[in-house]
Parts: structure tokens; C-alpha cells; sequence
């Protein structure tokens, strides 16, 4: 059965000498794993680019019921960007954001909202005149309200954050991950949007707070390839 959909191009890797396999999350199927034939051969008329994270497609895709390698009867980029693909930030998140996503996405399980919501994040990408440096973790605070488990901000006046529970705590007890001092300030800050000048290194620690928080909540961020990513933090 043909359908039509929207999709965003996370990643591709290389199948045979002359196929790939896409990961695209797409507005009305979820994650989607498409095999391209032939784009990597010169004369290919569809070409790799369109597969880089975050190239927003209109997508003609044949449905099956099955889970597995679907295939595109069409394809076409729906917006041409003049800053994601030319800024090394820029482009560096893409690929940062594309890699959380395809280690929390489900295949083929609809997640309308949380499409939009990258959308969202693709347009301020693009049309920001400037990238905090404190972005990708703003982007991981964000995506956990998507997956269920978004910090609880009440009681933000006692000392300490249950990471285990995700909600602020009077004193530790019944397990180790909580976070208190410095960290719990900076950790604060981001949660509730309160500007402050948070260092490379300070940046450093809540970024392995928040992967441990999502650890702890069944999304295991590991072995994450963009370090250029984290790299960036220290601007």
C-alpha cells in the first residue's frame, strides 16, 4: 500500500556497494528504515544528501504491516536550509539530536508530538542568529518531557535532585543518584530557564548527569559517536 508522509532524515549507512539503509522519522509511521538501491552509483538520481540529519522530506513510501525495510516510491526534500548544512555547530547538533533519537525512538510506534517538536527544533536551528552553547542540553531536558519522565520542579528549594525518582529530595536516601552543590545550581538553572554563565567544565558535568538521568529512566545514551558534539560545549 502507497502512503505519504513527511520525514526527517536522522541517518544512513552503507548496505552493498551501491545501497544504504535510511533511518527517517517520519510524522505518521514513526521511525522508518528504508533501503535506497543505487544511490551510491554516480548516475543515481537520488542522491546521499538527502539522507544527512535533519533534511526534511516528502516521502511516497511503500506500507507494509510487517516491522522491516521499507521501501520509497518517491522522494523529495521539502526545504532547502542555507545554515544547518554549512555551519559546523549548526551541523553538529543535527547529528547530536539525530543520535539521542535513534536510541530512543521505537520502530514504526507514531510519535506525532514529538515530530513536531523536532521540527520546531530543525526551524530554530535554522533561523537563530545564534546556538548557546548549552543547547544540546536544553534539547535533552526538552526531549524527556516527549518520553515521560521531564523533572518534576517542585520543591526546588531542598538541596538535593532524586535522579533516581526525578524530583527534588530533602536528603539522600534508598539509592545513589542524587546530585547536590554546584551541580544541583547549574542543574537548576537549565531546568527553569534562568540565565547564568555555566563553564565548559560545569556544561561537561550536567551533560553526564543527564545521561545517567536517562539511564536511569530505561533510554541509555551510550557509545554516542558525535563527541565533536560535547567538544563544542567548551565555546
Amino acid at each position: 500500500m502507497l502512503q505519504k508522509t513527511k520525514g526527517i532524515a536522522l541517518h544512513y549507512y552503507k548496505y552493498s556497494e551501491s545501497s544504504v539503509i535510511a533511518k527517517i522519522f517520519t510524522r505518521d509511521f514513526g521511525l522508518q528504515s528504508f533501503i535506497i538501491n543505487g544511490v551510491r552509483q554516480k548516475k543515481s538520481k537520488s542522491k546521499l544528501g538527502l539522507f544527512q540529519p535533519f533534511t526534511v522530506l516528502y516521502l511516497e513510501m511503500f506500507k507494509k504491516s510487517k516491522i522491516g525495510l521499507k521501501r520509497l516510491k518517491e522522494i523529495n526534500i521539502s526545504q532547502v536550509f542555507e545554515r544547518i548544512p554549512f555551519d559546523i555547530n549548526r551541523r553538529l547538533l543535527a547529528v547530536f539530536i539525530s543520535e539521542v533519537l535513534l536510541k530512543v525512538l521505537i520502530e514504526d510506534e507514531k510519535e506525532e508530538a514529538l515530530f513536531n517538536y523536532i521540527e520546531n527544533v530543525i526551524v530554530e536551528l535554522e533561523n537563530s542568529q545564534e546556538i548557546p552553547n548549552t543547547y544540546p542540553l536544553f534539547f535533552l531536558f526538552n526531549l524527556s518531557s516527549y518520553l515521560g519522565f521531564y523533572p518534576s520542579k517542585l520543591n526546588a528549594e531542598l538541596p538535593y535532585f532524586d535522579l533516581q525518582n526525578g524530583c527534588f529530595a530533602e536528603k539522600e536516601f534508598g539509592h545513589i543518584h542524587f546530585i547536590k552543590g554546584e551541580d544541583l545550581y547549574n542543574f537548576k538553572a537549565l531546568l527553569f530557564k534562568i540565565k547564568k554563565d555555566i563553564s565548559y567544565a560545569e556544561r561537561g558535568r550536567v551533560l553526564l548527569i543527564l545521561l545517567d538521568y536517562y539511564k536511569l529512566h530505561h533510554h541509555e545514551l551510550k557509545n554516542l559517536k558525535s563527541h565533536a558534539v560535547i567538544e563544542q560545549l567548551r565555546q
